[in-house]
């Protein structure tokens, strides 16, 4: 899902063309002879050196997946870096044991210099196009005889830099930012507030996040190069959140013993791990960081009292099962304020009523439309009384496919929608389930998880219709945020830092509010276990009565990126074993 509408991609390539640059610089043209900046123009962009692309650009298929986010030039070590258009240098340093630079543009546009051999400018300096910035002379396992990797970020999204040295009309750039294929990280920059740090002056928050911005783009280039070591990304962390001791050292604590646990599971080398996952722990952190002065610090108790006084549709998920009247799933809503009366629970029977275990594994597509009925049933017995949605794990999806393909506002069958709350619910997609779907997707790997759920028989099966569409490559993922958020829904999505089943990283929805909260009893708890935890419910209640959420310290906030980023890669891992192929 794009936020941009189809009709609408001129205008935007338009838009970051003009931004960008005011000189077109042709398709067939060369970096050379390339005419000066002028007024009549429409591009100033001229790729860092003259060698060839030996390397191109390759979205991801999901956020956290392997891919190419940039292109790689062939450059002879010591080759002059130049800068590609006007900007002001926002980092020059090392990131994981590599020199980069990244330039800040107009137009929210960010160039990033990888793997490089030296520098010659520093944060802070501002730069021309064609300058200097730095020599080539990136080394490893995808560059033997040297070279540069290059990229180009449109706010937080990683785009193709090679449309921007093409001619700059609305033909040629009308697929830099695509609205017609899902996006590789769709939601990171429209992340919303997830409750942190409150200390601190303005002028600190600002340098911080330009820090933590640039170096969110030069660790984005280490996903795919696999060159990196546990210290120094420990210490870019620490400088991503204003170089806070605390912070690096509760970073390292807490990554060396995951990387030990990824690294016995998944068989890959600390540095590889430490690599694939540098970025979306940079970005996290600096989304946390931006975003402390938004939280607050007197969060009220679940004692039964506050609340929001509307009605309550609770949505269980996958394996629960109860009736309407009959808690599905273990949701304190007494805690939350509501009374017995005010409280329903969503059935996943085609007719409504009790319903049991396996009646969960079907098509989400249809437990939309099942919610959809059942909240026309609530307007006709309860007319005008607004209700809230609160969703604990794949009912957090039947909520997203009822938001975006049923509801509509102004149809007088359904009731006024208060407030919308998911706890550890798989918006992007569940790792274990794409996990499985590769293990299907080869004969060998089939064969291996038909004969070891005949033997141990689970609940879920690995093919049943709704962990298939909790794939991340899934069709129904791809199709399931075609459209935004009604503008009036108040969404806000928790997730548990150790939550293996549905890892934190997966709980995002755009425009909603995000919280990651440190749920008591073990990992494989979590999942259980958050529908009743008193620092989850304490979110929930903020979020009734339209309060900011809940501050979290610096430990936990930490915690909440480090941790569950790593459970992700390692989940990923196992659908990459050689045993198995897509």
């Amino acid at each position: 899902m794009h936020l941009v509408p189809p009709r609408r991609e001129a205008l935007v390539c338009l838009l970051v063309c003009l931004a960008a640059s005011p000189l077109l610089v042709g398709r067939g043209t060369s970096a050379a002879a390339a005419a000066p900046p002028g007024p009549g123009g429409c591009g100033v962009w001229m790729p860092p050196v003259d060698g060839p692309v030996v390397r191109a650009f390759q979205a991801p298929a999901f956020a956290y997946g392997p891919g190419h986010r940039g292109i790689d030039f062939a450059a002879a070590s010591g080759t002059p870096v130049r800068a590609s258009g006007d900007g002001v240098v926002a980092f020059a340093g090392s990131v994981a044991g590599s020199l980069h630079v990244v330039v800040a543009h107009d137009g929210n546009l960010r160039s990033t210099y990888a793997f490089l051999a030296g520098i010659s400018v520093h944060a802070g300096d501002r730069v021309a196009r064609g300058q200097i910035v730095a020599t080539a002379g990136a080394t490893g396992p995808e560059h033997e005889t040297g070279g540069l990797h290059f990229g180009v970020r449109l706010g937080d999204r990683y785009v193709d830099p090679q449309r921007l040295f093409a001619a700059c009309d609305l033909t040629q750039l009308v697929r830099l930012i695509p609205a017609d294929e899902v996006p590789a990280e769709p939601w990171d920059a429209r992340r919303m507030a997830s409750g942190s740090l409150t200390s601190g002056g303005s002028g600190v928050r600002s340098v911080a996040g330009d820090l933590a911005g640039a170096l969110g783009d030069a660790a984005g280039a280490a996903v795919d190069i696999a060159r990196s070591g546990w210290d120094a990304m420990s210490g870019a962390v620490g400088a991503a959140t204003g170089g806070a001791r605390a912070v690096a050292s509760v970073g390292a604590r807490i990554g060396r013993g995951l990387v030990g646990v990824a690294t016995a599971a998944v068989g890959h080398t600390p540095a590889g791990i430490v690599a694939s996952v540098a970025a979306d722990i940079a970005a996290g952190t600096a989304d946390w960081w931006r975003h402390r002065q938004e939280c607050s610090d007197g969060a009220s108790a679940t004692d039964g009292s506050g609340g929001s006084g509307h009605l309550l549709m609770a949505v269980g998920g996958i394996d629960s099962a109860g009736a309407p009247h009959e808690p599905t799933f273990g949701l304190d809503t007494r805690a939350l304020g509501y009374r017995d009366g005010e409280v329903q629970y969503f059935s996943y029977a085609r007719e409504g009523g009790a319903y049991r275990a396996p009646q969960t594994h079907g098509d989400l597509q249809r437990a939309g439309l099942g919610l959809a009925e059942q909240l026309k049933q609530a307007q006709r017995e309860h007319p005008g009384r607004e209700v809230d949605l609160i969703a604990h794990s794949q009912g957090g999806v039947v909520v997203d496919v009822f938001l975006q393909d049923y509801y509509d506002a102004g149809d007088p069958a359904y009731p006024p929608l208060g407030t919308v709350v998911t706890l550890s619910s798989p918006h992007e997609g569940a790792p274990l389930a794409t996990a499985a779907a590769d293990w299907r997707a080869s004969p060998v790997g089939r064969a291996l998880v038909e004969a070891a759920e005949e033997r141990l028989p689970v609940a879920p099966s690995s093919s049943a219709p709704s962990v298939r569409q909790l794939d991340e490559h899934s069709r129904f993922l791809r199709d399931l945020w075609d459209h935004r958020l009604p503008d009036h829904v108040d969404f806000t999505t928790i997730g548990a830092s150790d939550d293996v089943l549905v890892p934190a990283t997966q709980v995002d929805v755009p425009e909603a509010t995000k919280v990651v909260v440190d749920v008591g009893g073990g990992p494989l708890d979590d999942h259980t276990n958050i529908p009743r935890d008193p620092g989850a419910l304490r979110v929930v209640r903020a979020a009734l009565e339209g309060r900011a959420p809940p501050c979290v310290g610096i430990a936990e906030g930490l915690r909440g990126v480090v941790v569950p980023t790593v459970i992700t890669r390692v989940e990923h891992g196992l659908g990459e074993l050689p045993v198995v192929s897509r």
